[in-house]
């Protein structure tokens, strides 16, 4: 009889400590899946910002290749005798080259926009140059 009590007993004690375990183990569990899914959120919000700013890094890239394109453009007209380049106004967004202003025949505002094609970045040319009269 004594040995039947002290069985119950025991067992009784070994599945507590299951349940206590499971219970521990359980909680375990659960705290690593917050952790886990607390670590995702933050990866998320991180690959956010990053994007964040890898878009205004782009923004920034692509406005100063625009504004070295107008620079060139202002540049290379310059260069060409017969070609007041002070009658010319120059607009680059997004490699695309905006020309307008006054020139003195048609032959000079073909050979400006065959001189902007002509120049490194440029994606297309879009003249409203006029001719003087």
């Amino acid at each position: 009889m004594k040995n039947i009590k002290f069985t119950h007993s025991l067992l009784a004690v070994v599945l507590g400590s299951v349940l206590v375990s499971g219970s521990a183990l359980a909680a375990d569990l659960s705290v690593g899946k917050t952790l886990e899914s607390t670590g995702q959120k933050i990866d998320k919000s991180l690959d956010s910002a990053g994007n964040q700013i890898d878009n205004s890094l782009q923004k920034a890239d692509d406005y100063l290749d625009d504004s070295a394109i107008t620079a060139k453009v202002k540049e290379k007209l310059l260069e060409h005798k017969g070609i007041n380049s002070h009658d010319i106004s120059v607009k680059t967004e997004k490699g695309v080259v905006h020309l307008s202003g006054f020139v003195k025949n048609k032959h000079q505002a073909a050979k400006i926009v065959k001189i902007v094609h002509g120049i490194k970045g440029v994606k297309s040319v879009k003249s409203t140059i006029e001719i003087k009269k």
